[in-house]
């Protein structure tokens, strides 16, 4: 039987620091992970390199301000005296209702001092699309992540190659040889999400690498993840393809054992 535990699923242990890219529920499951940690007992963090909505109350007891490291490690004392998780960033733009985040280095300092257990941070925007292609200066990975979750949504397959359901969608196209327009398939998800993996993996940091395919909410969603993972095995060093539907109670519908190109590196 699946289990319904991400922390299970993701192979989350004792401490660690997720960086959470791609589309399609980045900010979603950083909020339900942090959860879960918190509710095991784990002290948590959200936080972000770029930006995402001030968060309310349903997801984050506490929001902390911070313009620098000193400041951050001084209010994360104080907050942990009464929240096990909070989210924390450098400013507050009230016209956007965005919370901006921190320089990686920052964050990286700050999981040296192992005032958390996890931090989380959201590393890459994509606008509210179910797919991105990033551009040279993405995604914005703190070089003390252990863990990297690239996340996509299975609401892209059978949609149109464009703008209004892919950020960058030309540079997709580009890397992944779909034309414009075209009906995205799940050949062109393989291989963007190679790209992607890959590009991230060259930068030397994460230990784990995980590929979470959400919005898995039908069966045809579900077959869609499957089929996509299991092209991914021949293409990247993947500990876990997951296929899942995060608004679900029960959101792990199906995980992938580490890739071929993992166990061959092993």
């Amino acid at each position: 039987m699946m289990t319904t535990s991400l922390i299970e699923t993701l192979g989350l242990k004792h401490q660690g620091l997720i960086s959470i890219i791609g589309a399609g529920g980045k900010t979603t499951l950083m909020f339900r992970l942090a959860r879960e940690l918190a509710d095991s007992g784990k002290t948590v963090l959200t936080t972000t390199t770029t930006k995402i909505f001030m968060p309310g109350p349903d997801t984050s007891p506490k929001t902390i301000i911070a313009g620098s490291i000193e400041e951050l490690i001084k209010k994360s004392k104080s907050g942990l005296n009464r929240h096990s998780h909070f989210s924390a960033g450098s400013s507050h733009d009230p016209g956007s209702g965005k919370l901006n985040g921190f320089d990686p280095d920052i964050i990286d300092q700050l999981r040296q001092t192992n005032l958390f257990d996890w931090i989380i941070v959201e590393a890459d925007g994509a606008k509210r699309k179910p797919m991105k292609a990033t551009d040279t200066h993405e995604p914005v990975i703190p070089t003390a992540t252990t863990h990297l979750v690239l996340v996509t949504g299975l609401d892209a397959v059978g949609l149109p190659l464009d703008e209004n359901h892919v950020h960058r969608a030309n540079l997709f196209s580009n890397n992944t040889g779909l034309c414009m327009g075209a009906a995205i398939d799940e050949q062109a998800i393989a291989t963007s999400i190679a790209i992607e993996i890959n590009k991230a993996g060259a930068l030397g940091c994460p230990q784990v690498m995980i590929v979470f395919l959400n919005k898995a909410d039908t069966p045809d969603r579900i077959d869609a993840g499957r089929k996509i993972g299991m092209l991914l095995q021949d293409k990247t060093q993947l500990d876990r393809i997951i296929t899942a539907a995060l608004k679900d109670n029960n959101p792990v519908k199906d995980c992938l054992p580490p890739s071929n190109k993992k166990k061959e590196k092993k």
